[in-house]
């Protein structure tokens, strides 16, 4: 290969290294970090909560909670999850058929019931979504979600 050629690629690759760099660090910056939450005790459900969303629930709400177009609603900054927790604990629970609307859109696909899942496992998983995607850093206790289940 050519001098100036060879020159050209690794100016070309540098650049893009650092380009990437940066646009990282933004990210970074922009990123919601679990170890900011400052309750210990709300920060391990977090934590536990987010690998149970992962697993549970990111495959169609997306692991950043966007939700999937107009098939799967957000759950970030959704109006629907800010309203009424015990209702998110019951959808996990028990799933959900028929048209709900989510900050001003329709959504009519099924969500599918996670019944294996503990009252523990659902707590966290709560923490995590409301603490990771709305902005409220607060604990679902499992003794909430245990009267939640029973209403």
């Amino acid at each position: 290969m050519k001098k100036g050629l060879k020159l050209f690629y690794i100016g070309l690759f540098i650049s893009l290294f650092i380009g990437g760099c940066q646009g990282n660090k933004q990210a970074e910056k922009n990123h919601f970090s679990l170890n900011n939450i400052k309750d210990l005790k709300t920060r391990q459900y977090a934590i536990e909560g987010q690998v149970l969303y992962e697993n549970h629930c990111a495959n169609c709400h997306q692991s950043d909670g966007t939700g999937l177009g107009r098939l799967i609603p957000p759950l970030k900054n959704a109006d629907y999850l800010k309203a009424d927790i015990g209702r998110t604990v019951r959808l996990i629970k028990h799933g959900i058929k028929g048209e709900i609307i989510v900050n001003g859109a329709d959504y009519n696909k099924e969500m599918p019931a996670n019944p294996a899942l503990t009252n523990l496992e659902i707590a966290e998983i709560t923490t995590y979504i409301y603490t990771a995607f709305t902005g409220q850093e607060k604990i679902i206790e499992v003794n909430k979600v245990k009267a939640f289940l029973e209403e």
